[in-house]
């Protein structure tokens, strides 16, 4: 079988001072996006896994792995499998790359053989804080550790013009930095009446400073108010279509290892073929 998951934005991200089994709380509006990768599965006969990515240094234990561990730590389920992912969203980059391959993977595999999907509270804590939501898959307002998701009705469109620098920022690192920081000092913007507005931007601007200047040069080449995803270091705006293609043009996609017009879709997981 063959699926795409795809990637999210974090329209507002806050974290929060409270810990669970030492994972901050957070309070997040996320939407998913269409920029995917694609999962080709297939069962064999083996005891162990295969898995492999196309041209990015995966280690072996990864969301992947955890997920299928995790599945048949619940499950009465012996069944292994070959699954090839060919990777177009960039890691480290707070696009949910990661968390997406899990996410559609746990959907997937639960809904063909018949599987107890683990609980988000484990899914968050045994694999990370954002594969709840590619559980889900849909515009969601996500607190807790990642595990409690309210799904959002989003009517109006959403198109993004987001671009991916070369800097990465590590989840964990922005989060050590956060609590060293102890500020927050979030500027909140609004666009249509959705609040902009991300808690990383200063832990990961001090991880990577160059993030900085990027902004910067967004900004002033474009005129337009650029936004962190996740813990970075992907930025993106929001406006129409016709708009953002022209400041498109404007950048130097040379620069970035992405520069591209997205948008919102109404879910994260979409099957090519059983």
């Amino acid at each position: 079988m063959k699926i795409k998951s795809f990637g999210k934005i974090n329209l507002n991200l806050r974290v929060l001072d409270e810990l669970v089994n030492g994972l901050h709380k957070i309070e997040s509006l996320i939407v998913p996006i269409d920029l995917y990768d694609v999962i080709e599965i297939t069962e064999i006969k083996n005891d162990k896994d295969i898995i492999s990515f196309d041209s990015m240094n995966i280690p072996e234990n990864n969301t992947v792995s955890k997920s299928l561990n995790l599945l048949r730590e619940i499950n009465d389920f012996s069944k292994y499998f070959e699954i090839n992912i060919t990777k177009n969203i960039p890691t480290e980059s707070g696009l949910g790359g990661g968390s997406s391959n899990a996410g559609a993977l746990l959907s997937k595999l639960s809904e063909v053989y018949n599987l107890s999907i683990p609980s988000n509270e484990d899914v968050a804590q045994k694999i990370g804080s954002d594969v709840p939501f590619f559980i889900s898959g849909q515009p969601a307002f996500v607190t807790g550790v990642g595990d409690i998701i309210e799904p959002k009705k989003i009517d109006i469109e959403l198109n993004m013009l987001l671009v991916v620098p070369n800097e990465i920022v590590s989840t964990a690192k922005a989060f050590l930095e956060f609590d060293r920081l102890k500020n927050t000092s979030t500027l909140v913007n609004t666009y249509k009446e959705i609040k902009l507005f991300n808690d990383f931007w200063n832990p990961s601007t001090t991880i990577e400073p160059n993030l900085i200047k990027i902004k910067d040069y967004l900004e002033s080449s474009t005129d337009e108010e650029f936004f962190l995803s996740g813990s970075g270091s992907s930025m993106f705006c929001l406006g129409t279509l016709d708009n953002l293609q022209k400041k498109f043009d404007l950048i130097d996609e040379n620069q970035f290892r992405i520069v591209k017009l997205v948008k919102k879709i109404d879910f994260s997981l979409e099957t090519i073929s059983d």
